[in-house]
């Protein structure tokens, strides 16, 4: 786990709803009324993707939200950055609502303070390293001279400068994260969100790519959001833990706090693996 100062909440959701389909209004309403997320694909073929979530992410916290597939995790993120657009409720940043804000000032938002790490490292194949790293650098209208400097600055955080004028190509999967992970520390935006970063590398890899940015976290101290479906990658890296199921956030807390306290049998079972692990260590 890192360490960060509790400061004022960097980010601030508050009743965030989102309802894929044709007529998410018409699903709203049933759901207000207190129809279950199974009910309301029955009744009107939507889908409730996040189901009224309020919580609070702390300036310099690396906050981990975790569940399996289909719990909303990935859409959740997505809404932080309005990739996804929420269909009811609030997502203030620095007291700023952006679920509100018009298009002009969210492509703001996203240049200079969010930045966003994707599973399949999303480099463009063409380009050098250093330019995939620059990239941002350059959408921002920042100089050459100085967004080469940058990006060389940043290539050295993550241990790659001699790749520097190489293609993605010719990188194993954990340099490409590596660059991946180096492209949104460039841009200096005090927001990340990485979305299951690290789930398509090799155990190794994966293992060595926490402890980077374990480091790296140490260092810079940025607001990370980060998303797994690996209960032992979340207790590994989180400040706290937020396990979300069915569009709901079941539990958060600090890793000690839902070993010792789970809030119910969906978070017992969850941390089944955890309490067997630890049973046979101490045989």
């Amino acid at each position: 786990m890192s360490t960060y100062k509790k400061l004022k909440p960097k980010i601030c959701l508050q009743n965030l709803i989102k309802i894929y389909g044709n007529r998410p209004r018409t699903a709203l309403k049933l759901f207000r009324e207190g129809r279950t997320r199974d009910e309301i694909l029955e009744l009107t073929n939507q889908v409730v993707g996040i189901a009224d979530i309020s919580v609070e992410i702390n300036q310099g916290e690396l906050f981990v939200i975790m569940g399996l597939s289909g719990s909303g995790k990935s859409t959740l993120v997505r809404c932080l950055n309005r990739l996804i657009k929420p269909t009811s409720g609030h997502i203030y940043i620095d007291e700023e609502d952006i679920a509100h804000v018009n298009e002009k000032r969210m492509r703001e938002i996203r240049l200079r303070k969010i930045s966003m790490v994707f599973q399949k490292f999303g480099l463009f194949p063409h380009k050098t390293v250093l330019e995939n790293v620059e990239y941002g650098l350059k959408v921002q209208g920042i100089e050459p001279v100085k967004r080469h400097q940058k990006g060389k600055e940043t290539l050295a955080l993550v241990g790659l400068e001699k790749w520097a004028d190489y293609l993605p190509s010719s990188l194993s999967g954990g340099m490409q994260q590596r660059v991946g992970l180096a492209r949104a520390l460039a841009t200096d935006a005090e927001i990340l969100l990485m979305d299951e970063p690290f789930s398509a590398l090799d155990p190794l890899i994966r293992r060595e790519m926490q402890k980077e940015l374990l480091s790296l976290q140490k260092e810079l101290q940025k607001t990370i959001i980060f998303i797994s479906h690996d209960i032992y990658e979340a207790f590994r890296l989180g400040d706290r833990i937020a396990v979300m199921k069915e569009g709901k956030i079941v539990q958060v807390g600090t890793p000690k706090k839902i070993i010792s306290q789970p809030a119910n049998d969906y978070i017992r079972a969850f941390l089944q693996d955890i309490y067997e692990s630890k049973a046979i260590l101490e045989q």
